[in-house]
């Protein structure tokens, strides 16, 4: 199956920018759809609000794509491909590299219930090498949002993003949702896509750290066990502390600060 052989629509979401981008495009791409939310939903609330837009015109899929990452053409095709043959499968994901470059920046993921972290599998590998030693679709326990294509018979099922998490881990929480409900998850290794972040990646902003640890908090004590909080506390607790000491010894307040919320902010 090619991009081709299905009907593709697009829509534009714009998350109430204030720069007047979202009617820019508007304007520019008057065949696609477009949506406004009317407020800065974040990351998860933007793309959930395109969620609900497509399950009400019963697509049978939903890509969602970051602003800065692009599809290879083919991407799509083989992706709907891959979730046709594997009628349990609820979403796929493509190869995601670095762009402009060979070096992966995404091929599929693996949860860490101890540290409530979904992990990227070969990061920072050639795609090359990571295509010679993964099969060509395979399962896997957590899909990044950055490029991710939703089956809309799943999402029905279990929900799609949860609003609460705004940015970073909503795309753990719901691979953590898929998978309870017995949906698998599938990682499409010849489906390729791009994502404009620089290689080797910058230190995570002070605002990425606050939210990531926020959410990763919020998910426990929404989908953990009290034993798996106790482990998840354990670990969770005393490395934040470690990373506050690093940063008051570099003089990083920004970050330190960071910690503090992400720690300590009410979930």
């Amino acid at each position: 199956m090619d991009d081709h052989s299905a009907v593709i629509d697009v829509l534009i979401v714009d998350n109430a920018s204030t720069d007047g981008s979202g009617e820019r495009l508007k304007a520019l791409f008057p065949q696609h759809h477009y949506l406004q939310t009317g407020a800065n939903l974040g990351y998860a609330g933007g793309n959930q609000r395109a969620i609900e837009w497509a399950l009400a015109r019963d697509y049978d899929y939903v890509l969602i794509i970051n602003d800065d990452a692009e599809v290879q053409p083919g991407c799509l095709g083989t992706m709907v491909a891959a979730l046709e043959r594997n009628p349990r499968a609820g979403a796929a994901a493509p190869t995601i590299l670095h762009h402009g470059t060979s070096i992966v920046w995404f091929a599929g993921g693996e949860i860490s219930e101890f540290k409530a972290m979904g992990s990227h599998t070969g990061a920072g590998a050639s795609v090359d090498t990571v295509r010679q030693r993964e099969p060509a679709v395979s399962a896997v326990t957590f899909l990044s949002g950055c490029v991710l294509l939703l089956r809309s018979e799943a999402v029905r099922d279990c929900g799609g993003l949860s609003e609460e998490f705004f940015a970073y881990v909503e795309d753990l929480e719901l691979s953590f949702r898929f998978r309870r409900a017995g949906w698998s998850l599938l990682q499409v290794a010849r489906a390729v896509a791009t994502h404009k972040v620089p290689y080797p990646e910058p230190p995570d902003s002070a605002f990425a750290i606050r939210l990531r640890d926020v959410n990763r908090r919020r998910l426990v004590r929404r989908h953990y066990s009290w034993a798996m909080r106790l482990t998840f506390g354990l670990w969770f607790y005393p490395t934040r502390l470690i990373h506050m000491v690093r940063y008051l010894v570099r003089g990083d307040r920004s970050r330190l600060v960071a910690v503090w919320h992400g720690m300590a902010e009410r979930v």
